[in-house]
């Protein structure tokens, strides 16, 4: 419960809140216009300072962190157990909050021993410490959290569950029963609500588990799709392939280095080898070419003979010519010396022939001889090479086996996440199976939220009926509330919520000794609400508060709340609190008006 709101701000108005319904009007100004700018009366501020001193979160662009106000304080006085402790904290330093030093003595916090030789009164407390402090009294959370079930990601925690009694419009949360922030994640309320309501929050924390396991997995898909991660992952049925291929040439690679042999004198060797083979090219032609010009040489000697003069006689003799004698001389003298010619060329053409054959038996013998020397080298190299060329082996052999170890690195990640996702979905199933288990021997608590629910809704409609329904998925535990007519974001929807806090309300109350026992609400979560719903929830919200001895604090405009009284069975006027807000220049809640900068606070109702 909370007793008191204050500041340090000497305009501010501080209000004192009773057991109850306590109802904080706002009085709407002529001036006012639908596009007013300017922190109005304070209803919705009133809200955020009580959850700014319960340990929220002060962000740049918050009331708190502005030039008006960043160096006030705002205290509310909240019951802890038995005892009224007043908290202390402003934006300048956020960090921590002031609490006097009995209080902070009688919550079990070790006190600086030099703020009791400067007679001080307060003591900062980190605002962590805070936070664990309330949870521990209010919802019987751990103060140390090391070493429990509430160690680790995810677990229940003060802030999650506080905002489902103190909801704040600015932050979403009155758009669903089962979300506080718009922001919300099905992790952070299915657990928070499995918890408050007596349900097995460990199982709704294993479906976040599953969850960011999935989200993990699927990011690792579409990087491998896209190409980011292609050297890390891939499809076990594209990798094995090439992996069987490269593992077949390393094996190759790796028995020629293991028979390779070194020669010393390789290079050296298989250069004259090479050269020999060369050598043996020309030699060979030049045989080719000896035989060819033996072959023609030959036939020039069988065709060479002496001019056939007796046919030149005979033809003479034939025509009735008688030679001379002088004729005839001559004629024996030419024939004498063209025998003499050609027995001169016969004589060359066999000198010819000689040299030629003597050239190709030398070019035999060398054709042998190299022959034999370029066998007896390649007969020495045989099975040997340089040893450059085994470096080079050895490298090529490196390569495809940093090639093989690559991809099979990559077939094992491949095979860890195709084996996961299987994994997950049989996992996934089973953990529905778990969930519907655990509801099941869960039925009082449920049955017990649905009598309460059912209640709250009795109470506002006398026309509809609505269920409240806690079911398993395979997205984890869904709570959710059917009332007839709703469903279109309009006012049954918020009577959805409020009959889903005071459901909360009393739960909390009879499961933990202490519990917040209130609940906060804003005059949003009374839009497009029926005047007749909003009388029947006010007086149902004192009902409920008082049977757990509580409080219900609710923030209203006066045109509402005139509306609202006129339809109750009671009269609501001495729940309305004796402080009075307006939207006027001095009548708000600080005292004064000034510009959010550029974060007007519209949730002000003009």
């Amino acid at each position: 419960m909370i007793r008191t709101v204050s500041s340090s701000l000497a305009s501010f108005k501080p209000i004192t809140f009773g057991s109850g319904l306590n109802i904080v009007l706002a009085d709407v100004a002529e001036a006012s216009t639908d596009r007013h700018t300017r922190n109005s009366a304070g209803k919705t501020s009133l809200v955020e300072i009580i959850n700014f001193v319960l340990g929220g979160e002060a962000a740049k662009k918050t009331l708190f962190k502005h030039d008006a106000l960043i160096e006030q304080s705002f205290s509310i006085e909240i019951l802890l157990g038995d005892r009224w402790v007043t908290a202390t904290r402003k934006g300048a330093d956020d960090n921590i909050v002031q609490l006097s030093i009995d209080d902070a003595e009688a919550l079990g916090i070790t006190v600086p021993v030099s703020l009791f030789d400067d007679a001080q009164t307060q003591t900062p407390v980190s605002i962590e410490t805070w936070k664990s402090i309330i949870g521990s009294y209010w919802f019987d959370l751990p103060i140390n959290r090391d070493d429990t079930e509430f160690s680790g990601k995810g677990a229940p925690s003060f802030r999650q569950l506080i905002g489902y009694f103190v909801r704040r419009r600015k932050a979403g949360g009155f758009e669903t029963i089962e979300k506080n922030t718009k922001e919300q994640q099905p992790g952070s309320w299915q657990v928070s609500l499995s918890y408050l309501l007596g349900l097995n929050w460990h199982v709704a924390r294993q479906f976040q588990d599953m969850r960011d396991r999935k989200k993990v997995v699927a990011a690792l898909k579409k990087a491998i799709n896209n190409g980011e991660l292609g050297d890390i992952f891939g499809a076990t049925a594209q990798i094995r392939p090439e992996l069987a291929r490269v593992e077949k040439q390393m094996t190759a690679l790796r028995l020629q280095v293991d028979n390779f042999v070194v020669h010393e004198s390789y290079r050296k060797l298989a250069l004259q080898a090479s050269k020999l083979k060369d050598r043996l090219n020309e030699i060979t032609l030049e045989l080719s070419e000896a035989n060819s010009a033996l072959d023609y040489l030959a036939k020039s000697v069988a065709q060479e003979s002496p001019p056939a003069y007796t046919d030149i006689e005979r033809l003479y003799q034939m025509v009735g010519v008688e030679l001379p004698n002088v004729a005839m001389r001559r004629f024996e003298d030419v024939k004498a010396f063209q025998a003499s010619v050609t027995a001169n060329r016969q004589q060359y053409l066999y000198e010819q022939i000689n040299e030629i054959r003597e050239r190709r038996d030398i070019l035999s013998k060398d054709l042998d001889d190299e022959g034999k020397e370029r066998s007896d080298i390649l007969r020495s190299l045989a099975g040997k090479g340089a040893f450059d060329d085994l470096v080079r082996l050895q490298e090529e052999l490196g390569k495809y086996s940093a090639r093989a170890e690559m991809l099979r690195s990559k077939l094992q990640h491949a095979a860890v996440l195709e084996n996961n996702r299987v994994q997950l979905k049989a996992e996934s199933a089973e953990l529905e199976l778990k969930l519907q288990q655990s509801l099941a021997d869960s039925d009082s608590s449920i049955k017990r939220a649905t009598v309460l629910v059912d209640q709250a809704i009795s109470e506002l409609y006398d026309d509809r009926t609505g269920n409240l329904i806690i079911a398993p998925s395979r997205l984890g535990p869904q709570i959710r509330i059917d009332i007839q007519g709703g469903g279109n974001k309009g006012g049954i929807d918020m009577m959805k919520i409020f009959c889903f806090d005071t459901a909360l309300l009393c739960i909390t109350a009879e499961r933990f000794r202490y519990g917040p026992r209130l609940i906060i609400h804003d005059s949003h979560l009374f839009d497009g609400v029926d005047s007749r719903q909003v009388s029947q929830a006010l007086v149902y919200g004192d009902k409920v508060a008082n049977a757990v001895s509580g409080q219900y604090i609710v923030a209203l405009n006066s045109d509402e709340f005139r509306s609202a009284d006129s339809l109750s069975d009671i009269s609501l006027l001495p729940f309305v609190n004796v402080v009075k807000l307006t939207d006027d220049e001095t009548g708000g809640l600080f005292g004064f008006r000034f510009d959010l900068e550029g974060q007007a606070d519209t949730s002000i109702r003009k």
